[in-house]
Protein backbone atom coordinates (compact mmCIF):
# COMPACT_ATOMS: atom_id res chain seq x y z
CA UNK A 1 0.00 0.00 0.00
CA UNK A 2 1.40 3.20 -1.02
CA UNK A 3 0.96 6.33 1.32
CA UNK A 4 0.62 9.78 -0.14
CA UNK A 5 0.67 13.01 1.58
CA UNK A 6 -2.32 14.95 1.91
CA UNK A 7 -2.32 18.82 1.07
CA UNK A 8 -5.73 20.18 2.09
CA UNK A 9 -4.50 23.69 0.00
CA UNK A 10 -4.48 21.24 -3.23
CA UNK A 11 -8.37 19.81 -2.63
CA UNK A 12 -9.31 23.18 -1.37
CA UNK A 13 -7.47 24.57 -5.08
CA UNK A 14 -9.29 21.22 -7.32
CA UNK A 15 -12.49 21.80 -5.47
CA UNK A 16 -11.99 25.63 -6.24
CA UNK A 17 -10.95 24.59 -10.34
CA UNK A 18 -14.62 22.60 -10.48
CA UNK A 19 -16.49 25.07 -9.15
CA UNK A 20 -15.21 27.68 -11.39
CA UNK A 21 -16.24 25.19 -14.43
CA UNK A 22 -19.43 24.89 -12.86
CA UNK A 23 -20.22 28.45 -12.57
CA UNK A 24 -18.52 28.88 -15.98
CA UNK A 25 -21.14 26.44 -17.32
CA UNK A 26 -23.79 28.70 -15.90
CA UNK A 27 -22.79 31.32 -17.14
CA UNK A 28 -21.53 32.48 -14.08
CA UNK A 29 -17.83 34.64 -13.68
CA UNK A 30 -15.38 32.07 -11.67
CA UNK A 31 -14.26 32.35 -8.70
CA UNK A 32 -10.99 34.43 -7.98
CA UNK A 33 -7.27 32.34 -7.77
CA UNK A 34 -6.69 30.52 -4.04
CA UNK A 35 -3.15 32.05 -2.58
CA UNK A 36 -1.24 29.29 -2.20
CA UNK A 37 2.57 30.84 -2.70
CA UNK A 38 2.94 34.66 -1.96
CA UNK A 39 3.54 36.36 -4.95
CA UNK A 40 2.78 39.97 -5.81
CA UNK A 41 1.67 41.65 -8.89
CA UNK A 42 1.78 45.44 -9.08
CA UNK A 43 -0.69 47.14 -10.54
CA UNK A 44 0.96 49.90 -12.85
CA UNK A 45 -0.01 53.18 -14.54
CA UNK A 46 1.25 53.71 -17.74
CA UNK A 47 0.94 57.36 -19.55
CA UNK A 48 3.02 59.46 -22.03
CA UNK A 49 2.80 63.49 -22.10
CA UNK A 50 4.34 65.70 -24.80
CA UNK A 51 7.95 65.14 -23.63
CA UNK A 52 7.87 61.97 -21.48
CA UNK A 53 6.79 58.49 -20.20
CA UNK A 54 5.33 58.24 -16.90
CA UNK A 55 5.04 54.80 -15.39
CA UNK A 56 3.28 54.54 -11.83
CA UNK A 57 3.64 50.88 -9.70
CA UNK A 58 1.59 50.68 -6.40
CA UNK A 59 3.73 48.43 -4.26
CA UNK A 60 1.92 49.45 -1.08
CA UNK A 61 3.84 48.20 2.64
CA UNK A 62 7.17 47.99 0.52
CA UNK A 63 10.46 50.28 0.78
CA UNK A 64 12.75 51.44 -2.13
CA UNK A 65 15.49 49.40 -1.01
CA UNK A 66 13.12 46.40 -1.77
CA UNK A 67 12.76 47.41 -5.43
CA UNK A 68 14.93 46.62 -8.59
CA UNK A 69 14.13 48.35 -11.48
CA UNK A 70 15.51 47.89 -14.67
CA UNK A 71 14.92 49.80 -18.09
CA UNK A 72 15.48 49.77 -21.74
CA UNK A 73 14.40 52.33 -24.02
CA UNK A 74 11.31 50.65 -24.69
CA UNK A 75 10.26 48.22 -21.59
CA UNK A 76 10.50 48.34 -17.99
CA UNK A 77 11.30 45.36 -15.67
CA UNK A 78 10.08 45.83 -11.87
CA UNK A 79 11.24 43.17 -9.11
CA UNK A 80 11.37 42.64 -5.65
CA UNK A 81 10.50 41.11 -2.11
CA UNK A 82 7.56 42.15 0.15
CA UNK A 83 9.20 41.27 3.85
CA UNK A 84 6.08 42.25 6.47
CA UNK A 85 6.14 41.08 10.38
CA UNK A 86 4.04 42.41 13.25
CA UNK A 87 3.95 41.43 16.53
CA UNK A 88 1.98 42.44 19.49
CA UNK A 89 1.86 41.51 22.97
CA UNK A 90 -0.46 42.50 25.71
CA UNK A 91 -1.49 40.81 28.78
CA UNK A 92 -2.91 37.37 27.86
CA UNK A 93 -2.80 37.85 24.13
CA UNK A 94 -0.18 37.94 21.88
CA UNK A 95 0.00 37.30 17.70
CA UNK A 96 2.73 37.16 15.48
CA UNK A 97 2.20 37.65 11.78
CA UNK A 98 4.58 37.28 8.92
CA UNK A 99 4.08 37.89 5.31
CA UNK A 100 6.27 37.37 2.77
CA UNK A 101 6.50 37.15 -1.03
CA UNK A 102 8.33 38.17 -4.32
CA UNK A 103 7.34 39.83 -7.75
CA UNK A 104 8.44 40.62 -11.41
CA UNK A 105 6.34 42.59 -13.92
CA UNK A 106 7.36 43.12 -17.18
CA UNK A 107 5.78 46.90 -18.58
CA UNK A 108 6.11 47.58 -22.17
CA UNK A 109 6.49 51.06 -23.05
CA UNK A 110 4.23 52.92 -25.21
CA UNK A 111 6.93 55.16 -26.64
CA UNK A 112 10.82 54.93 -27.28
CA UNK A 113 12.50 56.77 -24.21
CA UNK A 114 15.84 57.97 -23.47
CA UNK A 115 16.67 55.42 -20.65
CA UNK A 116 19.95 56.64 -19.25
CA UNK A 117 17.94 59.88 -18.70
CA UNK A 118 14.74 58.13 -16.74
CA UNK A 119 14.69 58.78 -12.92
CA UNK A 120 12.59 57.01 -10.12
CA UNK A 121 10.67 58.27 -6.93
CA UNK A 122 9.41 56.22 -4.38
CA UNK A 123 6.86 57.38 -2.24
CA UNK A 124 4.15 56.14 0.06
CA UNK A 125 3.96 52.99 -1.52
CA UNK A 126 3.91 54.00 -4.98
CA UNK A 127 7.22 53.92 -7.21
CA UNK A 128 7.17 56.75 -9.97
CA UNK A 129 9.43 56.53 -13.00
CA UNK A 130 9.59 59.28 -15.77
CA UNK A 131 11.69 59.64 -18.77
CA UNK A 132 11.91 62.00 -22.01
CA UNK A 133 10.39 60.40 -24.96
CA UNK A 134 13.78 59.33 -27.24
CA UNK A 135 13.76 61.59 -30.60
CA UNK A 136 11.80 60.03 -32.78
CA UNK A 137 14.11 58.06 -36.09
CA UNK A 138 13.20 59.53 -39.29
CA UNK A 139 12.99 57.07 -41.67
CA UNK A 140 13.89 57.22 -45.42
CA UNK A 141 10.80 58.58 -47.76
CA UNK A 142 11.10 55.72 -50.55
CA UNK A 143 11.22 57.08 -54.22
CA UNK A 144 10.40 54.85 -57.36
CA UNK A 145 13.73 54.20 -59.39
CA UNK A 146 12.68 53.78 -62.88
CA UNK A 147 14.08 50.37 -64.16
CA UNK A 148 15.68 50.61 -67.91
CA UNK A 149 16.68 47.91 -70.11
Amino acid sequence: MNLARWNPLEEMERMQHDMGRLFGRMGMRGLPALETNRTLMPTVEVFTTETEVVVKAELPGMQADGVEVEITEDSIHLSGEFKQEEEIKEDNYYRSERQFGSFERMIPLPNRIKDTEAKATFKHGILEIRAPLAEEVKRPTARKLAIGS
